[in-house]
């Protein structure tokens, strides 16, 4: 009757707090309080059902020997102290709860991998360190020949899997050094190029702008150069436009007013970045006006779209301006042409014999 009255008190307690409690904190606008109560229900029962399986049998105690006394209780004891390491482990959902709260407030995906992290970390503590203090502190098992054992074991397999660990802690370094998140395109040094779309414990995988999946080891990631390109705060623009070289000096400072026209104050420009237009140079065929910009964006598609309407303005421009431009050329000039004769100097240091 003992074991039936602890197994219906607890089962109302539990009930109790599940539903009546848990009801009631869910009018409240946070949801900590209802990941709470959620979580100690069931461990409550069963510390409630362990007490009173103990209570029960006291009044038989006498019918029992010593050793069997003793046994019962430390096993009462240990579905206790189990009740109250599944709480702790249960509760671990209210941590992580409010960890990816703080993740939210942050763009870098990294923030769910170092959440998942810290969740996994504190049960897997949770696990080992309550198995290990009811095994040796309640139930006087011999741990220390297991965690020997498991010592050795543990080595043997570090070592078959050295590889993996290598992979992990990549991983972690990644986690905390942040180079890239994603989403982000990166291009990694002496390999693969592309956007990121997954990273995970052991690899990263990269889709390439050809289409491909890559997986890279993350030991990989965390010992080599990676090129952030999403993270780049700007682009800059060089153009080297090419006129030919009968443009006239008017119709240069023309050219040069109609890129100032288009560059100066464009839709992604800074102050502190003005663009830098000069009449730089006289290659072999053409002058070269040099266009030095900078694009405040580093969406590059963005970018792609705001260059083609400043090429097509300038063909436009140039065309209705006259300006022509030039492309590799070589002129030939032949000894007939009556604008270029030729002159022939004969230079001699002897006077000819007989003469």
């Amino acid at each position: 009757m003992g074991f039936v009255v602890s197994f219906v008190i607890a089962k109302i307690i539990g009930w109790f707090i599940s539903e009546k409690l848990g009801s009631f904190v869910k009018k409240t606008d946070t949801l900590v309080d209802d990941i709470f109560f959620e979580a100690i229900g069931k461990p409550i029962a069963l510390a409630i059902m362990s007490i009173g399986i103990y209570v029960s049998m006291v009044p038989l105690f006498v019918l029992f020997s010593d050793f069997a006394r003793l046994y019962f209780g430390r096993i009462c004891l240990a579905i206790f102290a189990s009740a109250v390491a599944w709480a702790l482990y249960r509760l671990v959902s209210v941590v992580d709860y409010l960890l990816k709260r703080i993740a939210q407030r942050t763009d870098n995906n990294l923030d769910d991998m170092i959440v998942a992290v810290i969740r996994r970390s504190l049960k897997t503590a949770i696990f080992i360190l309550s198995a290990m203090f009811i095994g040796q502190n309640i139930l006087k098992l011999n741990i220390t020949a297991v965690l020997a054992g498991a010592g050795v074991a543990g080595l043997a397999i570090a070592f078959a899997a050295q590889d993996t660990i290598a992979n992990f802690f990549g991983s972690i370094m990644l986690i905390l050094d942040r180079p890239f998140k994603i989403n982000d395109r990166i291009n990694i040094g002496g390999g693969a190029s592309g956007i990121v779309e997954h990273i995970g414990f052991r690899s990263t995988r990269i889709r390439t702008l050809e289409g491909h999946l890559v997986s890279i080891p993350n030991k990989k990631l965390a010992d080599t150069e990676i090129e952030n390109i999403t993270a780049r705060p700007f682009i800059k623009h060089t153009i080297n436009i090419t006129v030919t070289y009968d443009t006239s000096p008017e119709k240069m400072e023309k050219a040069i007013e109609i890129l100032h026209q288009i560059f100066d104050n464009h839709e992604c420009s800074s102050p502190d970045l003005p663009p830098r237009i000069y009449f730089n140079a006289f290659n072999d065929w053409s002058l070269n006006i040099i266009v030095i910009c900078w694009y405040n964006s580093g969406d590059y598609w963005k970018f792609q779209d705001w260059n083609h309407r400043n090429n097509m303005e300038i063909l436009r421009r140039f065309n209705e301006e006259g300006i022509e431009f030039a492309f590799p050329t070589s002129t030939t000039y032949l000894a007939g042409d009556p604008k270029r004769k030729p002159e022939f100097i004969l230079s001699m240091t002897e006077k000819p014999k007989g003469k």
